[in-house]
Order: C-alpha cells, then sequence, then structure tokens
C-alpha cells in the first residue's frame, strides 16, 4: 500500500542524520490511505511486531524544499513529549521517502469540526471552546518551557484524537518553529514569519 518503488530520483547519501536503519515495509504494513497533498501522502499503518495502529506520513525526498528547515522540525518533534502534541514514534528513509510515524488522530481537523458545527447551526458553547483552548494553551506552554515557538497555530493545525465532542486536541505541523532564547523572546515573538 505504501509505495516504495524506486524511479529515477536518487539521492546517494542521505540528508537526514540519525534516522532509523531498520526498513520501514520490514516494520510496517500498510492498511489503507487516508490523506494526501502536495507533501506526500498519510496511511494507516501497523506495526507488524506489536500490532499498533499508527499513522504514517511519507514524504517525497524531492519535495523537501530546505532539508535543514526539515530537520530541525523533526528533532523539534521527537523531543517533546506533552499529551496536547502528536506525538512521532519513528522515523524511517529509504532513496525516495522519509516516513514519519505518529500517533493516529482519527478526529480531523478543529477547523473541520468548526465549520460543521456551525452548518449544523449549533455553534460551540463556551465551555467547549474553553475545553479546546485550555489544551493548546498547555500545549503552548510546554513549548515555551522547551524554548520553541510554533509561529503557525491555527484551527488546521490542531488535530481531534478522536470523533468525541470532548476529544482531546493535538498540536501539530512545526515547519515553521524556531528554538528562542530567553533575552529575545518578546522581539522575537512579533517578528514577522518572514523572518528568519
Amino acid at each position: 500500500m505504501v509505495d516504495q518503488k524506486e524511479d529515477n530520483f536518487q539521492i546517494s547519501k542521505s540528508i537526514f542524520v540519525g534516522y532509523s536503519t531498520k526498513i520501514f515495509s520490514e516494520c510496517y504494513e500498510g492498511i489503507k490511505e487516508i490523506g494526501s497533498g502536495s507533501y506526500g501522502r498519510v496511511y494507516r499503518v501497523k506495526n507488524k511486531t506489536t500490532g499498533d495502529i499508527r499513522a504514517c506520513k511519507q514524504l517525497t525526498k524531492g519535495k523537501i524544499a530546505n532539508a535543514e528547515k526539515f530537520k530541525l522540525e523533526i528533532d523539534l518533534m521527537i523531543q517533546m513529549d506533552h499529551p496536547n502534541i502528536i506525538k512521532l514514534y519513528e522515523v524511517f528513509e529509504d532513496n525516495r521517502y522519509v516516513y514519519l510515524i505518529m500517533e493516529e488522530c482519527v478526529g480531523g481537523e478543529l477547523f473541520d469540526r468548526i465549520i460543521t458545527r456551525i452548518q449544523a447551526k449549533n455553534i460551540f458553547s463556551e465551555k467547549e471552546a474553553a475545553h479546546f483552548f485550555e489544551q493548546m494553551v498547555s500545549a503552548v506552554n510546554y513549548c515555551h518551557s522547551q524554548k520553541i515557538c510554533h509561529r503557525d497555530l491555527k484551527p488546521e493545525n490542531l488535530l481531534l484524537f478522536n470523533t468525541k465532542d470532548d476529544s482531546p486536541l493535538k498540536v501539530i505541523d512545526f515547519g515553521l518553529s524556531k528554538i528562542f532564547q530567553e533575552k529575545g523572546i518578546i522581539i522575537y515573538l512579533f517578528r514577522s514569519q518572514n523572518d528568519n
């Protein structure tokens, strides 16, 4: 199910250091594709040893615009451990793809949940909104305690772990994140996202 075929695109040397030396297809089997975009595809996969179900984000190396920024994003995700931040379990790499094995969130984006509720004329109550806001702020507080600034918080980057109304929230997409220094935090947080 997860496409591992080789084609004319080859990278002779790994551009990503410190990833698993195991072969993805020996550890996981694809169950079904659950999403796709310009970045690659997302699959539901099963660990062949433990039977655990995970999400696998399969990224085409040739479409990764900035390998250094991507590596930073992965390093940040690996070090974080908070119940409201998506958990990255493993990273695999072959000649063509990088595979990110993450916890599966079946509730979709908070953005989609908001739209669905508006269309049903059943907007979130203050209590429901506070439930999600508290989780997001908890994740942000944790990030800041680790000197990480997310810089792209929006409903599209907040996944719901399950389909229940009181689902746990998971912050995703650390692609614009930066590590900050204490003395420069105030200035840094108000810089334009175009500043590097």
